[in-house]
């Protein structure tokens, strides 16, 4: 038999012929071939699905065995896994979910009285029980997609539900992390103070028995002293870091003193009290008060940059609202084509008071730290009797009129002082004006050019206030979010390499580092940014003397966004909440003013001329004023700043558990509680554990609060109530600033603020709420509708690492007779 090869060589055929059989390829060749190709996938594929099954089965093994750690034990809590809530958030996710109440004219009576009644007919107010979370008629229908305030209500029914020990409950964050949730007075303490293990006895501990709330209270003078022995007592010193905790937040307040840690934050918290609270508080003799002279009418007093910027942001704030009212009422007339009239005193419109009030204290904080005299208010705000009150300005001396008219800060001398001096040289000595013709024309051409530049500066930083309190106010939805998502969970390049939320935190951020470093670059001497620009730990200038570079320092610009944001933000959150709880209960609103109007009497009477400035408020009338006190610290209880802090445990603590743990609010027999003591477990929370405190729970706990939902300013100052609140204990759960060495440094200057500005604004105002007010004015009209209870009608929160009233507060405010 002949091969193929033979049969094409003895047939003639054409040469493509014999070409294409000589290039045949055998099905064997190209069988052998794939199975090649197949066995090298195969054997490139299947180790890394092999170690991709291995990594998961790890992960799974790692979760599983935290899980364990943290339910079984020493720890023994009630253990859950979180998920990650979403992938990517924006800001426009929370401002799209609106209510359609927000969408009313409250304005328009007719639009309230409808709105009244829908809310009744589709309520049936007859009960708190439906309604303590209702917020509009629409609040049941409308669900906002991402950052809701749930997160943060939540806690305590959950808490409830676990049911672990002082309410703890943990959770695996990821694959591996330790989260353990805290809303209770004693391990909240341990953790934040470093108090070591625990040993509490019975008798004093305001934990798994309540004892005797009475006799607690009889015995809190010496509450100084026992702590003191609990600190010795314990067996040894433990801490608590917010490093790593507080990492997503350093793309906004960067390596300043609320991120740092260590030595470095040890070294720039120092400097941050030395150069921010000691150069505020320090007094200084100024001519203030009414027009008779000094506050208390005699002459000029001793006040405090503090003290004095409070009052100036009150200033500003009045400005405000008469601005809206005036506005208000030309855009009207202009509608109802009348010619321009003249603003009607009588007239009460509904404005938005949260803008007004950031406005007012981030000139508040800004003119602080850097003395830089800028009014952020509305420009036409400034012309409201400007005349009157630019004399009064030059009668005692300040750069600035009440007004809010800006007389900007200049090394040099002003314009007409220098002319003055220029006319009487001329006339002394006539050689020596011809000699110094040419020095007058540079100090006249250097004045100018400084009192211009001055003017460009406070221009730029006025230009840029509205897209910085707009940024400030996403930035804190954002760096809530991305703690919450899956990026959390990996490695911070690939979040900010493949996670749009980063590009979005990143076009936030812009403008608020452009804010923080003008407010640096206009920052004086002598000024609490200025002092801090010369210190090594935030001036950018190393050991040797050399200057890192020419621009503000890293370290500086840190600082001020920081200072900047806590400022502000505090003090307009906590005054929003404030005014709104008090425009939903008259009687309380109006035993407050009746406080502050009884020790502010002498200078109403005496600035009650249309010509007069307003009464300045110092921290010695502040301290008469019992019921404003409790008035702040019931408003932070129920909506703290922060509703919630973040340590991670550098060691082992543990806290004493009962074996019948009891309700703290319960009473019981304090001889058995002593003899149960000997027979305490307790319960360990392992170090390198995230400890998330939840002061909004802890201030809404019912075992340590009684009526703990309720608006109740009374139970600070009435002995009979403060004994029924386990949370005013020695222990106590009140820390709407956190507790421990990384308290809020600020604190001494908020408590002052708050207080003067309170005072100023309900001496000044009656707060009406509309909402309240229709239905208020309905319940009267006819009898089948029942008394309105203000919780149905409390703003729900606007979820971030603090918390403002969701869209906006709209009030009214009317002038008190």
């Amino acid at each position: 038999m002949m091969t193929s090869s033979n049969n094409c060589s003895r047939h003639p055929i054409d040469a493509s012929s014999s070409m294409y059989c000589s290039n045949i390829i055998p099905s064997e060749t190209i069988q052998s071939t794939t199975n090649q190709v197949i066995f090298a996938i195969i054997s490139i594929t299947l180790p890394i699905i092999l170690f991709i099954f291995l990594i998961i089965i790890y992960m799974m093994y790692k979760r599983r065995k935290t899980r364990l750690m943290l339910s079984s034990g020493k720890c023994n809590l009630p253990t859950v896994v979180w998920q990650p809530r979403f992938m990517n958030y924006t800001t426009q996710d929370d401002d799209t979910a609106d209510h359609d109440s927000d969408n009313i004219d409250w304005n328009d009576e007719k639009c309230v009285i409808k709105w009244a009644r829908n809310f009744i007919n589709e309520h049936q107010i007859s009960s708190i029980s439906n309604l303590t979370n209702s917020i509009s008629p629409s609040t049941t229908t409308t669900i906002k997609k991402k950052m809701g305030s749930s997160s943060i209500t939540n806690i305590l029914p959950r808490m409830s539900k676990l049911n672990g020990p002082y309410g703890l409950y943990a959770t695996v964050y990821g694959i591996s992390t330790k989260v353990i949730h805290v809303a209770h007075p004693l391990p909240a303490r341990a953790i934040l103070t470093g108090s070591g293990v625990v040993d509490v006895t019975a008798n004093d501990a305001l934990g798994s028995s309540g004892g005797n709330n009475s006799s607690r209270r009889r015995n809190s003078g010496s509450s100084h002293r026992r702590r003191s022995s609990l600190r010795r007592s314990t067996s040894s010193q433990t801490g608590s870091t917010k490093y790593p905790a507080y990492d997503h937040f350093k793309n906004f307040s960067g390596e300043g003193v609320f991120t740092a840690n260590g030595s470095d934050w040890k070294v720039k918290r120092a400097s941050v009290m030395h150069c921010l609270l000691r150069n505020s508080t320090t007094t200084t003799a100024t001519n203030n008060g009414s027009s008779g002279g000094g506050v208390d009418g005699s002459g000029s007093s001793k006040v405090t940059p503090v003290e004095m910027e409070a009052n100036k942001a009150a200033d500003s704030f009045e400005r405000e609202v008469s601005f809206a009212i005036n506005n208000y009422q030309s855009s009207s007339n202009k509608k109802r084509g009348k010619e321009k009239e003249k603003r009607n005193p009588e007239e009460v419109i509904v404005m938005n008071v949260v803008p007004m009030l950031q406005r007012s204290t981030i000139g508040l904080i800004y003119r602080l730290i850097s003395h830089h005299n800028v009014e952020f208010g509305p420009t036409q705000a400034a012309d409201i009797d400007i005349e009157e009150e630019e004399d009064a300005s030059k009668k005692d001396g300040m750069p600035t009129s009440s007004s809010g008219k800006i007389s900007p800060r200049s090394s040099a001398t002003s314009l007409p002082s220098m002319r003055e001096d220029s006319q009487s040289d001329d006339e002394d000595d006539e050689k020596k004006k011809e000699e110094g013709a040419s020095s007058c024309s540079m100090d006249l051409s250097t004045a100018t050019t400084t009192t211009n530049s001055n003017k460009e500066k406070e221009e730029q930083i006025k230009s840029l206030l509205p897209i910085y309190l707009e940024s400030v106010t996403r930035i804190r939805m954002i760096v809530l979010a991305q703690s919450r998502s899956f990026w959390y969970l990996l490695p911070r390049w690939v979040y900010k390499a493949f996670s749009t939320m980063y590009r979005e935190e990143e076009r936030t951020m812009v403008p608020i580092r452009e804010f923080a470093k003008l407010v640096c670059e206009n920052a004086m001497p002598g000024t609490p940014l200025g002092l801090l620009s010369q210190r090594e730990s935030h001036s950018g200038v190393t050991s040797t003397g050399q200057s890192q570079d020419n621009n503000v320092s890293k370290n500086l610009l840190d600082e001020a966004i920081t200072l900047l944001f806590a400022g502000q933000d505090t003090s307009a959150a906590t005054l929003s909440w404030t005014l709104h709880l008090l425009s939903l209960h008259p009687d309380k609103q109006e035993r407050v003013a009746k406080e502050v109007r009884s020790v502010l009497g002498d200078i109403n009477i005496e600035s009650s001329t249309p010509t007069s400035k307003p009464p300045v408020v110092l921290k010695s009338m502040i301290s008469q004023m019992p019921y404003l006190d409790a008035v702040i610290k019931e408003s932070m209880r129920l909506y703290p700043v922060a509703p919630f802090i973040v340590r991670k445990l550098t060691s082992d603590i543990a806290i004493p558990i009962e074996e019948q743990e009891e309700d703290l609010a319960s009473s019981s027999d304090k001889e058995s509680n002593v003899n149960t003591t000997k027979n305490k477990k307790t319960c360990s929370m392992p170090a390198s554990t995230f400890a998330c405190i939840w002061i909004y729970a802890l201030h809404r706990n019912p075992k340590l609060w009684n009526r703990p939902n309720d608006f109740l300013p009374e139970r600070w100052i009435d002995p009979e109530l403060r004994a029924h609140d386990a949370g005013q204990g020695e222990y106590g759960a009140y820390m709407p600033f956190a507790i421990g060495p990384r308290n809020c440094l600020g604190q001494p200057l908020a408590v002052v603020i708050l207080r003067i500005l309170l005072s100023r604004i309900v001496n000044k105002y009656v707060i009406l709420d509309p909402k309240f007010e229709a239905l208020q004015k309905l319940s009267k009209e006819d009898d089948d509708v029942d008394e309105i209870d203000p919780q149905c009608l409390r703003k729900d929160m606007q979820a971030g690492f603090t918390v403002l009233p969701s869209h906006g507060l709209n009030l009214q405010l009317v002038e008190r007779i």
